[in-house]
């Protein structure tokens, strides 16, 4: 709890929420904070740039990439490597977003599906063809809809450290290709700071 409102206030003193909310592809944010022996780490990310999609997987591929990403995401050393002696003890993200996303696609077609079998029984071929045609309009707009629809990927890591974390490095760059920009917020026992990283400037130092 009390890391959740350390993260809120971090994230409204540097207008973090309001970034995160904007959706910028090529850009992501990282929240670090520290209580004691204890730090939290979170990342927001576009879904453009961690899996290449923003939109429930379609096929194998997409499926595979999504699976991938999860296993990425298993261990916070994929994404950043830290300048202290930390142990991960737990990790959370929102990856089953896309899951329900899916589910929630396949039991549309199956009603889709079921509507059609009514339609032949109950109406003419004329009458079918025009509520079907009607119905694929509904969809056709729910699909656009779908399609505009912005996603992002939050995962969350909570450390112990045995000493300070002086500095970060981050990986995550060699995994998301696409990614440009990384704005970095932190509150520790030091103080509190932001930095941007780029891809040619990955590593950083708390000042």
């Amino acid at each position: 709890m009390k890391f959740t409102k350390q993260l809120i206030c971090l994230s409204l003193c540097f207008g973090g929420i309001a970034k995160a909310q904007e959706h910028v592809h090529g850009a992501g944010t990282v929240f670090v904070i520290q209580d004691g022996a204890n730090w939290q780490m979170q990342y927001v990310l576009s879904a453009a740039d961690a899996l290449g999609f923003e939109h429930a997987p379609e096929d194998k591929k997409q499926r595979d990439s999504l699976a991938n990403l999860g296993h990425t995401l298993e261990k916070i050393e994929n994404l950043v490597q830290l300048d202290g002696k930390c142990k991960q003890l737990d990790y959370s993200h929102n990856l089953d977003v896309f899951e329900g996303q899916e589910g929630a696609e396949h039991k549309h077609g199956d009603h889709h599906e079921e509507e059609k079998e009514h339609h032949h029984d109950e109406h003419d071929e004329h009458d079918e063809h025009d509520e079907h045609d009607e119905h694929h309009e509904d969809h056709d707009g729910h699909d656009e809809e779908h399609e505009v629809h912005h996603q992002n990927i939050e995962v969350s890591y909570t450390l112990q450290c045995t000493n300070q974390i002086k500095g970060l490095s981050f990986a995550i760059f060699d995994k998301m290709h696409s990614l440009q920009t990384l704005e970095v917020q932190w509150s520790i026992a030091s103080g509190q700071g932001s930095a941007t990283l780029t891809n040619s400037v990955t590593n950083m130092e708390f000042n």
